[in-house]
């Protein structure tokens, strides 16, 4: 009786400890079922097993704003770096300062009229086209010119002879009995190359004379 009752005790030992050890071992798995999923693929080629593993996140919510903020804590400010700025730098350009030039045009020849109308004075004819001297700014008439045997005055002026015109502001006057230098103000040609001439009268019948000119122009470039 004794030793059935010794064995019934061992056996209960026996059992109590499997128990245990079951229990520890269905908690392991499931434990480990939580952290990983297996899954098993049998490859069609050597039907051995491939076995794929899974990882599953068990981070709750709460861990994974701490992550957050971690990570956000190590990322630096953009407050932190100033924004550069551009300059820009413009560079002002002085214009180059024009020069203004005189040229002289020799008006040829001679002439003189007692005549008291505008008579042409042959040997004074030129041509002129404003298109040559670029940058013109303005054209006068100077002549050397007198009145002879008078106390008159002695005209002369500058003729279109292309258009048929008087050169607009060529004229000139003198009742000087000697060769004098006289000046007229700005003066208009009409465009092109026209052909120019001289022309001279006198009110008194008097002898009006022309002892010889030129043109004064003025460019700027």
């Amino acid at each position: 009786m004794e030793q059935t009752s010794s064995l019934n005790k061992v056996l209960k030992v026996v059992f109590v400890v499997n128990l245990v050890v079951l229990n520890v071992l269905v908690g392991y798995l499931v434990y480990k079922s939580q952290i990983q999923n297996s899954k098993i693929q049998i490859n069609p080629n050597n039907q051995n097993p491939i076995i794929k593993t899974e990882t599953v996140d068990i981070c709750g919510p709460d861990c994974q704003k701490y992550i957050d903020a971690s990570l956000k804590s190590q990322i630096p400010s953009s407050k932190s770096t100033p924004t550069p700025i551009s300059t820009k730098v413009v560079y002002q350009q002085t214009p180059a300062k024009k020069v203004r030039t005189v040229t002289y045009v020799p008006i040829p020849g001679t002439g003189s009229t007692m005549n008291n109308v505008w008579t042409d004075l042959a040997g004074t004819d030129f041509y002129f086209n404003t298109a040559d001297y670029p940058g013109l700014i303005e054209v006068s008439f100077e002549a050397n010119v007198k009145l002879i045997n008078g106390n008159g005055i002695a005209y002369f002026q500058l003729a279109d002879i292309t258009h048929g015109i008087g050169v607009q502001g060529s004229d000139l006057q003198t009742s000087a009995q000697t060769s004098t230098s006289v000046s007229s103000g700005k003066i208009s040609f009409w465009a092109g190359k026209n052909l120019i001439r001289v022309q001279a009268k006198s009110l008194t019948a008097d002898t009006a004379v022309f002892d010889g000119g030129r043109l004064k122009v003025v460019v700027e470039n």
